[in-house]
């Protein structure tokens, strides 16, 4: 699957450490929804991974600018640059990037011990689980992640971004049923949960496909829904130009690599398409290509003659 897809890899990045720069971390503001403050003389270091203690990803764009979300800045990400009090993180696909307060992030080396600490002083915190689960699951501890990720839909059952980040992470442990339900129930909260900074439904839509698209059980593979659900992202937010993407891998498992490799160079002659990742896209488009003229299978696909059953 492509890896430049928000549908299609996990949000959180892990870059190599380009160097060495400490920036001591206050106990003066509130550090969560909640309200409670973070650790004092914790450090955050330039290539090394965070964990956001407020919000659901929001981050500044510009100096005066309120906070907003945005598609692939996640809840657990990488501090790339130090400016005064701001951390700059960037989105996966490379194309967004935004900055947060010092004060307001956590190495994640020390998040699991922070939140086990708030859940201990308030067993009902629903956010607090919900972070935990987001520190466990980047550090591959899947099983209390799994747990605390219900915990916090157990607590907060009305809000849809917890079942897209639990239907991310089912995913992840190639568990489709789980996931599909997930996202099926994110969609429908969508419109009462609280607004984001992109097109929710349209995300939750492009997940659906992936799944749909590249479940390795085959009982939940459906290349008809990967299809239509794609299709239904592209409707409801036409400037991603990735979702088109997503579209094209939509195509090519249903075997039909010319529309695949239409759908690609739609994504690649928009000007907003990520430009990290478009040595990779270039790349797939010529095996779609390469498919089409050949009239063969390429290696990890199913470009064969469509079959609409």
């Amino acid at each position: 699957m492509p890896k430049y897809s928000s549908a299609f890899r996990d949000l959180s990045l892990n870059p190599r450490r380009l160097y060495l720069l400490p920036l001591s971390l206050c106990a003066a503001t509130l550090a969560a929804q909640s309200g409670r403050t973070a650790p004092d003389s914790d450090s955050v270091v330039i290539g090394e991974r965070i964990i956001m203690l407020r919000g659901l990803g929001q981050v500044h764009h510009r100096d005066t600018d309120a906070a907003t979300t945005a598609v692939g800045i996640n809840l657990v990400t990488s501090a790339v640059r130090l400016q005064g009090r701001r951390v700059w993180v960037v989105s996966t696909s490379g194309d967004d990037s935004g900055w947060v307060d010092f004060r307001d992030v956590l190495p994640l080396t020390k998040a699991v011990g922070y939140f086990t600490a708030r859940i201990t002083r308030d067993p009902a915190d629903w956010d607090a689980y919900l972070r935990r689960a987001e520190a466990e699951h980047s550090i591959n501890q899947r099983d209390a992640a799994t747990a605390d990720y219900s915990r916090a839909i157990e607590l907060h059952p009305t809000e849809a971004f917890l079942y897209l980040r639990r239907g991310r992470h089912y995913n992840t442990l190639r568990d489709c049923r789980k996931a599909l339900d997930d996202f099926a129930q994110a969609i429908r909260l969508a419109p009462t949960s609280v607004p984001q900074g992109y097109d929710l439904e349209a995300e939750l839509y492009s997940l659906e496909s992936g799944v749909y698209a590249g479940c390795p059980d085959t009982t939940y593979r459906d290349y008809r829904q990967a299809l239509t659900t794609a299709r239904r992202a592209i409707e409801l937010d036409p400037s991603r130009p990735t979702l088109l993407t997503i579209l094209a891998f939509a195509y090519s498992n249903a075997g039909d690599c010319v529309s695949a490799a239409a759908a690609q160079q739609r994504a690649l002659s928009s000007p907003k398409f990520p430009p990290n990742y478009r040595k990779e896209a270039v790349d797939q488009l010529h095996s779609y290509e390469k498919a089409v003229a050949a009239d063969t299978t390429p290696s990890g696909r199913r470009c064969q003659a469509f079959h609409s059953n």
